[in-house]
C-alpha cells in the first residue's frame, strides 16, 4: 500500500490579488463527498470526487479552525481570526454571525490554536482559546442559543475539546494530561481518562474516534498515542506506544483500511494498525496494541508532483491532515514557505550546501546504503533527489545495463538536481490543495460503499426505443451495522433496519458486500468480523403492512449470489472457499430444484428464522474459489478462482453423496468454457442483462471490462494501461 495523489483542488483564482494566497484551513463532510476549504478570506466548497468547484463565498477575515455542522446539511462553522465565529451556508451563500469577542479589537492568527466541537445532537458548538480555563457554547444556528460560558469542575488550563460522535459526551482536555467527559445537557462530570502517575502527559493534541466500536483515540502533546475503551462503566485505557518526540497535532480514524493516521508537529505522518482483544477476559497488553501498518512513507515530491501537480522546493512541512471520516480521501496542507523552518533546506541549494553535501558523501565511503541515506537526511530532504526520482534512475541505470551505482555517481546526481534547482525552484505559495488516498492494489474496490448501485438500470446494451429509465425511490447501503435508505427524491437518509441488536464491545464489525433482489425484496449482507468468521444476513423485506415485521437471520460465509430468472434461489459461500449452501425462497422455488427436493427432505430444523427461506443443500467445489456472482441462469452459478479463471456451473450436476445428501460442483474447465485470467487480476463485479441475443453479462476486473454471453463467449472486451486505474477512485471518475 502506497500514498497516491487523486487530483489537486485549483485555487489560484481565488480573490485575484498581487499577493498569491495559499490554502490555511480545510473540512470534509461528514457524511457526502464535499471538502470546504479556507483561503484568503474566502471559503470554497468542491466535490472531492471530481474537484468541481461548487461555491465561494467571501466570509469576511481569513479562517482559524472550521467544521461542517452535523446538524444542518451544508453549512460550515469557523472561527475567524477577527475572533467572530460565524456559520457560512452553502445553500444560500449566505452568513451569519453566531457570536463575537467582548473585546472588538481583538485579534488572531491563522497559526492560533482554536478548539472547535461540533455534536450532531445538538445545534450548538463548544469552542475555546488554548490554555484559557474556560469553554464556551453558542448556536449553530441564527436567532439560537445565546452564548454560554461552561463553568468546568477543574481550575486549569483546557488544552482541547472534542464531541462524541454518537452519544451526548463532551470531552475536555486539560493539561497534564487528564480528560474529564461532561454530559452536553446538564455538563455533569460522567468520568474521568487519567493515568497513573509513572506516565507523564502534557494534554491532548487531538481526538479520534472509533466508527463502531466505543473507542477514543488521544494524541498527546509529548508524542504518546493512547486508545481508551469507554464502552464499560469505568474507562480503561487498552493501548499507548510512543509516535516520537514531537506533538501529536492530528488524529484520524480510516474506516476504509481499518488504521489510524497520526501527524507530529514537525509533519511526520504514520500509519497504526490496531490489535483487536479477542478474549475479553483476559488482560489488554497495552504495549501491543498499536503496530505501524505496512504502508510506504509519504514522499511529498511525489503527492505535489502527481495529477498535473508542481513540485516544491524546498520541500515544505505538512501543517495539517484533514481526513474524510468515511472515504479513502484525505487533504494536505503545508506550512508558509516563507516560514523559518524552510530556511535552513533552502540553504542546500547553495554553493555552501553543496559543499556540505559532497563533505557528507566522502566521509559516507564504504558504508551501507542505510547509513548513507541517514547521512543525506541529515542535510534536509531537499539536499538529495526525493525517493522516487532515485528509484527510477536506478531502474533507468539498471535497464541500460551498466554496473551497480557508485557513490561517486550518487554524488554526481545530487550534486546535479541541487544545482539544478538553485535557480529553477519555485518557492511560492502552494496555490493547489493535493487530495490523497492510500491506494491497495489488492481491494481496488475498497472506496466503492456497501451499497445496491442504480447504475444497473442504464444498460451496456439498450435496445429499448424510448429508452426511458426507470429509478427505484430508494437506494439502500449499509452504514455500520444499519441498512440504510436513501430517497432519491429528497435526499433525505433514514435507518431502514439495524441488522445487529447488539455487537460484543471488543469486536469490530465491518460491512463487506450488499446484494439486494428487487424481485424478491430480499437483502443479503456480508459482514466481517475481527477475530471471528464472516457472516451473510438475510433480510426480507415486510411488503404487507398488515403483517407482523419481518425478522433477520444470520448464516457463516464469506460471499453470497443470488440464482435464477426470478432470484428465486441464493447460494452462500463458505469460509472454507469450497462448500456451498443453497437457499430456496418458497413458492417460488424452479422445476429442477423441486426435482432435487424430491429426494430431499428438508428439515423444517434447518430452516432459517426468515419465513419464506427453506435449506441448505450443501454443495462441494473440488478447487478453492474466491468469489462467487449472481446469475439470471436457472440453477448456474459464475466463479471466480485468483488469478486462474472464471467459470460457470450447474448446481444439479454430479451424484448425490450419502455422507452430506451433497452434490459435487466442479471448477474446473474442463471441455467448459471459461475465461483465463491474467496474472493478479482480480474480478470485482459482474452484472447481467437481457438482450436479444440472450442473457449477457459485464464483468468488471481490476484489468479489464468484458461483456461475455451466458456460455462465457467473450463478444467486447477492452483494456487499460497497467499504470492507470490506481487508486481505484481515480479510474471510476475519469
Amino acid at each position: 500500500m502506497e500514498w497516491n495523489t487523486l487530483q489537486h483542488l485549483d485555487l489560484r483564482h481565488v480573490d485575484r490579488g498581487l499577493k498569491p494566497l495559499q490554502p490555511h484551513a480545510a473540512t470534509f463532510h461528514p457524511n457526502q463527498a464535499l471538502i470546504a476549504v479556507g483561503i484568503g478570506n474566502f471559503i470554497v466548497e468542491f466535490d472531492a470526487l471530481t474537484g468541481s468547484k461548487i461555491s465561494t463565498i467571501n466570509i469576511g477575515a481569513p479562517v482559524v479552525r472550521m467544521l461542517y455542522s452535523p446538524t444542518s446539511g451544508h453549512a460550515v462553522i469557523a472561527i475567524l481570526e477577527d475572533c467572530t465565529i460565524r456559520s457560512c451556508d452553502f445553500d444560500t451563500e449566505q452568513t451569519c454571525v453566531l457570536h463575537s469577542p467582548e473585546k472588538r479589537m481583538e485579534h488572531i492568527s491563522s497559526d492560533t490554536e482554536v478548539h472547535l466541537a461540533l455534536t450532531p445532537l445538538q445545534p450548538v458548538v463548544f469552542f475555546g482559546f488554548h490554555k484559557r480555563m474556560s469553554v464556551t457554547v453558542v448556536g449553530t444556528i441564527e436567532g439560537g442559543r445565546a452564548p454560554t460560558k461552561i463553568k468546568t469542575d477543574l481550575k486549569k488550563p483546557v488544552v482541547n475539546l472534542a464531541c462524541h460522535p454518537r452519544l451526548p459526551v463532551l470531552y475536555v482536555a486539560y493539561a497534564e494530561g487528564l480528560i474529564r467527559a461532561y454530559n452536553i445537557h446538564t455538563y455533569a462530570v460522567l468520568y474521568t481518562l487519567q493515568l497513573d502517575n509513572t506516565i507523564k502527559l502534557i494534554g491532548a493534541g487531538a481526538f479520534a474516534f472509533h466508527p463502531t466500536l466505543e473507542w477514543i483515540f488521544v494524541g498527546d502533546r509529548r508524542g504518546t498515542l493512547l486508545a481508551w475503551d469507554v464502552s464499560v462503566e469505568r474507562p480503561n485505557m487498552i493501548g499507548i506506544t510512543q509516535v516520537g518526540s514531537q506533538p501529536v497535532t492530528s488524529i484520524a480514524w480510516l474506516p476504509m483500511l481499518r488504521s489510524l493516521i497520526t501527524l507530529s508537529k514537525d509533519g511526520t505522518l504514520q500509519v497504526w494498525k490496531t490489535r483487536v482483544i479477542i478474549n475479553p477476559n483476559r488482560p489488554p497488553m497495552q504495549a501491543n496494541f498499536f503496530e505501524p501498518a505496512a504502508i510506504e512513507s509519504i514522499d511529498i515530491t511525489k503527492v505535489l508532483s502527481q495529477c498535473g501537480g508542481e513540485a516544491v522546493y524546498p520541500l515544505p512541512r505538512i501543517k495539517s491532515l484533514v481526513v474524510h471520516p468515511k472515504l479513502n480521501i484525505a487533504a494536505l496542507l503545508f506550512a508558509n514557505l516563507t516560514g523559518g523552518d524552510n530556511l535552513k533546506n533552502r540553504a542546500a541549494y547553495t554553493r555552501e550546501g553543496r559543499k556540505q553535501l559532497f563533505a557528507v558523501l566522502q566521509s559516507a565511503r564504504g558504508s551501507s546504503a542505510s547509513v548513507l541515506k541517514e547521512k543525506l537526511s541529515s542535510l534536509g530532504s531537499s539536499g538529495i533527489l526525493a525517493d522516487h526520482q532515485l528509484q527510477m534512475q536506478l531502474q533507468e541505470h539498471h535497464l541500460k545495463g551498466h554496473g551497480p551505482l557508485t557513490i561517486s555517481d550518487i554524488a554526481r546526481k545530487a550534486f546535479l538536481h541541487s544545482h539544478f534547482m538553485e535557480g529553477h525552484s519555485k518557492s511560492g505559495p502552494i496555490s493547489r490543495l493535493p487530495l490523497i488516498t492510500i491506494s491497495n492494489a489488492n481491494h481496488l474496490l475498497k472506496d466503492v460503499p456497501v451499497c445496491q448501485p442504480n447504475h444497473l438500470d442504464l444498460n451496456f446494451f439498450n435496445n429499448k426505443a424510448n429508452r426511458v429509465l426507470h429509478y427505484p425511490a430508494r437506494a439502500f447501503y449499509v452504514d455500520g451495522v444499519n441498512l440504510m435508505a436513501h430517497n432519491l427524491c429528497s435526499g433525505a437518509d433514514s435507518i431502514y433496519k439495524k441488522l445487529y441488536n447488539s455487537v460484543p464491545g471488543n469486536v469490530e464489525c465491518y460491512s463487506k458486500r450488499m446484494f439486494y433482489s428487487a424481485k424478491q425484496h430480499l437483502f443479503l449482507v456480508i459482514f466481517e468480523f475481527s477475530g471471528a468468521s464472516n457472516e451473510v444476513v438475510i433480510y426480507l423485506e415486510n411488503t404487507d403492512s398488515l403483517a407482523a415485521n419481518s425478522k433477520e437471520s444470520t448464516v457463516k460465509g464469506r460471499d453470497a449470489a443470488f440464482i435464477g430468472p426470478n432470484d428465486n434461489q441464493f447460494a452462500i459461500l463458505d469460509d472454507d472457499k469450497i462448500n456451498l449452501a443453497l437457499y430456496i425462497l418458497t413458492g417460488s422455488a424452479s422445476k429442477e430444484v423441486g426435482e432435487i427436493n424430491g429426494g430431499v427432505d428438508v428439515d423444517s430444523s434447518t430452516n432459517t428464522n426468515v419465513g419464506s427461506v427453506k435449506g441448505p443443500l450443501q454443495f462441494m467445489f473440488e478447487a478453492e474459489v474466491d468469489r462467487i456472482f449472481s446469475s439470471p441462469l436457472e440453477s448456474t452459478i459464475m466463479y471466480a478462482s485468483h488469478e486462474s479463471h472464471i467459470g460457470m456451473t450447474k448446481l444439479i450436476q454430479g451424484s448425490r453423496l450419502s455422507v452430506d445428501n451433497g452434490q459435487k460442483v466442479t471448477p474446473e474447465s474442463k471441455g467448459k468454457k471459461a475465461i483465463k485470467l491474467k496474472v493478479n487480476e482480480i474480478v470485482l463485479q459482474v452484472h447481467w442483462q437481457e438482450t436479444l441475443r440472450g442473457h449477457v453479462a459485464g464483468i468488471l476486473t481490476s484489468h479489464r471490462v468484458i461483456i461475455v454471453s451466458a456460455d462465457l463467449e467473450i463478444l467486447a472486451s477492452s483494456y487499460t494501461k497497467f499504470d492507470e486505474g490506481l487508486p481505484s477512485i481515480s479510474w471510476r471518475y475519469r
